[in-house]
């Protein structure tokens, strides 16, 4: 094994240990708090009045979806972790093809979560062109 795949390879165990041992485990925390915070958006927090309430519902669901983009972003990190210790499996056949295969790998990770929900939202306004699903569109486009 030569000197420059030895370096790869202690890197890649390091990222594999990382995502999987600290990364992962710390945005299904960060996800679990979400959801605790989203359950105490309660009435006797926001009132009952009709403001409050409707903002307190908001908030909710604010809450819910950054608790769902963490836990997708945990299952991103322990999947591509698998991906790594494949990569490290090809490492010793072809040094090349595993970086190019683990780099393909990494390439097809989602930068932006976006639920189903969000998703089939956009699919059906991509089916239906209009003025207003153009600008319902644009609401949940970045």
């Amino acid at each position: 094994m030569s000197a420059q795949m030895q370096v790869t390879k202690e890197k890649w165990q390091d990222w594999e240990k990382a995502l999987r041992e600290e990364v992962a485990p710390k945005l299904r925390q960060a996800a679990g708090l979400l959801r605790t915070n989203s359950e105490l958006q309660t009435e006797g927090k926001w009132s009952a009045e009709s403001g409050p309430q409707a903002f307190a519902t908001k908030h909710k669901q604010y809450l819910t979806e950054e608790a769902d983009a963490l836990d997708a972003m945990a299952k991103h990190a322990t999947d591509f972790a698998e991906k790594i210790q494949t990569a490290l499996d090809m490492l010793e056949k072809d040094e090349d093809a595993a970086k190019s295969w683990l780099d393909a790998e990494a390439a097809k990770i989602q930068a932006v979560y976006i639920s189903k929900a969000k998703q089939a939202a956009l699919d059906e306004f991509d089916k239906h062109p209009s003025g207003a699903n153009l600008a319902r569109l644009k609401r949940y486009r970045y």
